[in-house]
């Protein structure tokens, strides 16, 4: 009897979680999904043409996937319920040891995807720069994830044998640059690896972790680092759950933090300004967003949501002259041409220099030259993780072009993922 009575409540819930889709959302404006960071589907329009060439229908089943009722906590369920028989991936994230990690793969089921033609089309672009502007020394670093620091010692033996090597990646890519000089941070960030230098939930770095490759890369770049000692920390969180969880909603993991580093003598005080590359600009007071402490996406209050262009001025403090660590670089400006790790690496990178202009590539269809004039940099650096620079899913459609010289024939596709 009871067997019987379980059977029929659990076929009710079956039949009633669609009914409950299909009755009460339709209605509702398309919520934003902070988990995902984007807006979820709408209800498609109905009309007899959309039925006929089946653009209803498809729309419908993207709704649906996206609206079914209690979706979240589903998905969460269904992912607990993998772990709960010993299964360590879960949409591509593997975790062990309180850590989270995607690998960079040729198979689109083990990792995100990893594509040679498309880092060989990429490390072209950036060759083609550096001869473009001989004047201008230019830097390549090129970021590994977290998995390139702890997956040999994390990963399972049969994801290993299938996945890239980001130190042998990193290698390679090195050896393929013309005029350019390459900053290798592998090593300065695996003597560090017993260290807080990567989110256990996110697939960035964390703030420590931008120290170390800063550190690191003041040798090439000419500059003085400041030691660690010289910077006042503050934790402005510690519930931060970032974009690896959102693939997992893996709650056993422990939260990660978001810190803040600023110099101890108050001997800089950076401000931005950003540009959507066209005729909307903002300026701030800070490269610290607090408003975004306050959602899941914590991560961008490093210098706030990633935009076209974004210049950062030091504002050096005037009893700061006789700095050993700023008048090595007095006046110096460098164009970073980066992805989102750049984002928490520069609250140490300018206290080294006047001015850091960063541009997303990923957030504009203007040209480089469109943007900045180049010529009025000293430095210019591409840096990006390993997985930005090889992904080919991307989240964009379309290819963005580096008109070096602002003509047409000049031009490179420059394909970029997330």
């Amino acid at each position: 009897m009871h067997k019987k009575i379980g059977i029929i409540i659990f076929a009710c819930i079956i039949i009633a979680l669609p009914i409950l889709t299909l009755v009460k959302l339709p209605k509702e404006k398309a919520p934003f999904s902070e988990n995902e960071n984007r807006y979820l589907s709408e209800f498609p329009t109905i009309s007899l043409s959309s039925i006929k060439d089946e653009t209803f229908m498809n729309g419908f089943d993207s709704w649906f996937s996206d609206r079914f009722y209690g979706r979240e906590q589903w998905i969460s369920a269904m992912n607990d319920s993998e772990r709960l028989i010993g299964k360590t991936e879960i949409s591509t994230v593997y975790t062990k040891d309180d850590r989270m990690m995607q690998v960079l793969s040729d198979y689109d089921d083990i990792g995100a995807a990893y594509d040679a033609d498309k880092i060989h089309t990429n490390l072209a672009v950036i060759n083609s720069f550096a001869a473009k502007h001989p004047e201008i020394p230019t830097y390549f670093m090129l970021c590994p994830t977290s998995v390139g620091v702890y997956g040999n010692s994390l990963l399972p033996s049969a994801v290993k044998n299938v996945s890239v090597d980001e130190k042998d990646m990193i290698e390679s890519c090195y050896n393929e640059l013309s005029s350019v000089t390459p900053i290798n941070i592998y090593n300065a960030l695996k003597e560090h690896d017993s260290e807080y230098i990567y989110y256990r939930t996110d697939h960035h770095w964390t703030s420590l972790g931008a120290y170390y490759a800063y550190q690191s890369a003041g040798a090439e770049l000419g500059y003085t680092p400041y030691e660690l000692k010289d910077f006042t920390k503050e934790t402005a969180s510690t519930e931060f759950q970032g974009t690896l969880f959102s693939k997992t909603l893996d709650q056993s993991v422990t939260k990660d933090e978001i810190d803040f580093y600023t110099l101890a003598d108050n001997s800089a005080t950076p401000s931005m300004t950003t540009s959507n590359g066209l005729d909307k600009e903002a300026s701030y007071d800070s490269i610290f967003f607090r408003d975004y402490l306050d959602v899941k996406d914590k991560y961008a209050s490093y210098t706030g949501q990633n935009v076209a262009v974004a210049t950062i001025s030091r504002n050096k403090a005037s009893d700061a002259a006789n700095d050993s660590n700023i008048s090595d670089s007095e006046n110096r400006s460098i164009l970073v041409i980066k992805d989102s790790y750049a984002n928490s690496m520069i609250q140490f990178l300018i206290n080294n220099y006047d001015t850091v202009t960063m541009i997303d590539l990923r957030y504009t269809n203007q040209s480089i030259s469109n943007l900045v004039n180049v010529e009025d940099y000293d430095q210019v650096l591409f840096l990006y993780n390993c997985i930005t620079f090889s992904f080919f899913k991307q989240r964009r459609k379309g290819a963005f072009f580096l008109a070096f010289l602002g003509r047409e024939e000049d031009c490179v596709e420059f394909f970029w993922g997330k």
